[in-house]
């Protein structure tokens, strides 16, 4: 249990930094008007800076400074794995479907950003590809436990 609290705090530990930063990264929008048009998409047509939603400084740093955006996705999808395998963790065939539901969302969501046309964008769609298929891995993985099937002998 004390293990789950230790990874679980330090998951959200870092997921809270990296949106306060990409937040804060993000709010350079309201000083380039000429990008109001392409990257607030939440906030509807924006005529002047109070219209522009905090939603949207989000879709700013993904567009042009995606490194903290992509922390941000990183430790979403570990807390997400982490959570599950510890409610799943003595329901093997769940937690295979839970950690494959994840992966085909990240497919789907990473083809979905493929081909957008700034490289931020572009670079977290492949990121996003690169842990679907690393879900797909463990799961792939944890369905042929070698130590269950008795290929690998643990000496006690």
């Amino acid at each position: 249990m004390n293990r789950y609290v230790v990874l679980f705090g330090l998951g959200v530990v870092f997921l809270l930094f990296s949106s306060v930063a990409t937040w804060y990264e993000g709010a350079e929008v309201v000083d380039r008007p000429f990008e109001w048009k392409y990257s607030t998409p939440f906030s509807g047509e924006v005529l002047k800076r109070s219209d522009i939603l905090q939603l949207d400084y989000f879709v700013y740093a993904v567009k042009f400074k995606p490194t903290f955006p992509i922390v941000m996705a990183l430790c979403s999808i570990y807390l997400l794995i982490v959570t599950g395998h510890y409610f799943l963790k003595n329901r093997k065939r769940l937690f295979i479907g839970y950690v494959s539901l994840i992966a085909a969302f990240l497919f789907i969501l990473g083809w979905l950003m493929f081909s957008s046309t700034t490289g931020g964008a572009r670079t977290l769609s492949y990121v996003l590809l690169s842990s679907g298929a690393l879900c797909l891995v463990i799961s792939i993985l944890y369905h042929f436990d070698p130590y269950k099937r008795g290929l690998v002998s643990v000496k006690k």
